[in-house]
């Protein structure tokens, strides 16, 4: 979701915009990852993807043995972490820097991150930090 990021593995890559994929949840073990998790919602971006631009992907996030692709019922794919199940290891924080500026380069805010770790739907308020291995005040800092 990080612009830089992306337009460093694939160069000329174009952002479409923000996107919500309904179902799932953030996690972390260790990399960002989906679940399955009912009521819920990730906020993420779309980008217009050529063929290279794909297989270059594939190879930066591990693909078919690290993460797997998936579809949503728009035909919008997504990768997912194999075999991962949840909320295992916490990322470092140059990871979580990464991870939050992406948000911020589509415009979408610390609310927009929460209800991706589906913080209020899971009342998970209080394991916040230990999802994401930094306090609270921290998380706002990065989000400013």
């Amino acid at each position: 979701m990080n612009i830089a990021q992306m337009r460093e593995r694939c160069p000329g890559i174009t952002h479409i915009g923000r996107y919500k994929l309904d179902g799932f949840r953030l996690v972390f073990n260790y990399h960002a990852d989906i679940i399955p998790a009912e009521g819920c919602a990730v906020h993420g971006a779309l980008w217009s993807m050529t063929p290279s631009y794909e297989t270059a992907l594939d190879r930066y996030e591990g693909y078919p043995s690290y993460y797997g692709k998936y579809y949503d019922p728009d035909d919008v794919m997504f990768y997912r972490m194999q075999g991962a199940s949840g909320n295992l290891k916490p990322p470092a924080l140059w990871y979580l820097t990464d991870v939050i500026q992406g948000y911020k380069d589509f415009r979408l805010t610390q609310a927009d991150f929460e209800e991706s770790l589906g913080v209020q739907r899971l009342r998970l308020t209080q394991a916040v930090e230990q999802i994401l291995g930094v306090p609270m005040d921290e998380l706002e800092r990065l989000f400013f």
